[in-house]
């Protein structure tokens, strides 16, 4: 018997296009639940130089969410100006809310770490709650059917930052650099990109199908 395919979901909580992309995602799930594997990939979009006061990037982001309504329909919530990018002191990184998600994938498998992955990014862009926030994870990891006790005390460990960390040389190795997009595994364990950035539900399940039948 042939193994299902893999779909490899490359994901930020922290990307813009990656909200934008949610409903073209859970469209893809829908269609694909028991005939494809999904898989998350994060390979931290906002780590080192990138990581600094959000304020610093306000108009690059308004620029950028304004794209992404125009491009997908999905507009960011007003609770997102005003709680985190109006104040602007807020430290922008990806490594605290990856951390959670790859944290997810070890408790409760891959549909959980996508789960934690896009309930993170809705969070923050759809209702203003910043994704470093024990409160914001635990709030995500209950609705992903977690423990969100068990998940924050991992999350919480000394070596969970390096761990992280080493996930994302791991990821960046192997093509991920880029939100959103998706890759099918190939027989050798390789990743094929399929599509990246805006596409529409429909456009998506056309191009995943195709590949999927190649």
């Amino acid at each position: 018997m042939s193994m299902p395919p893999v779909i490899v979901v490359a994901y930020d909580p922290l990307c813009g296009w990656c909200f934008g992309f949610g409903p073209t995602l859970r469209r893809l799930r829908a269609r694909f639940a028991g005939e494809a594997l999904f898989r998350v990939a994060m390979g931290g979009l906002v780590t080192g130089a990138r990581e600094r006061m959000i304020g610093l990037d306000a108009p690059y982001l308004m620029r950028g969410l304004q794209e992404v309504r125009a491009r997908t329909g999905v507009k960011a919530g007003p609770a997102f100006f005003e709680r985190v990018l109006e104040p602007g002191r807020w430290i922008s990184r990806s490594e605290p809310a990856c951390r959670a998600v790859r944290i997810a994938r070890e408790m409760g498998g891959e549909e959980a770490a996508l789960d934690v992955a896009t309930g993170l990014c809705e969070a923050f862009y759809g209702e203003g709650r910043v994704p470093d926030d024990a409160r914001t994870i635990a709030r995500v990891a209950t609705a992903a059917g977690l423990d969100p006790d068990v998940l924050l005390d991992r999350w919480s460990a000394p070596e969970a930052f390096a761990e992280t960390m080493a996930m994302f040389d791991a990821e960046r190795a192997r093509g991920i650099v880029s939100y959103p997009a998706l890759f099918l595994k190939d027989e050798r364990g390789g990743l094929v990109e399929v599509l990246a950035g805006a596409v529409s539900p429909e456009d998506a399940v056309a191009i995943v199908e195709r590949a999927i039948e190649r």
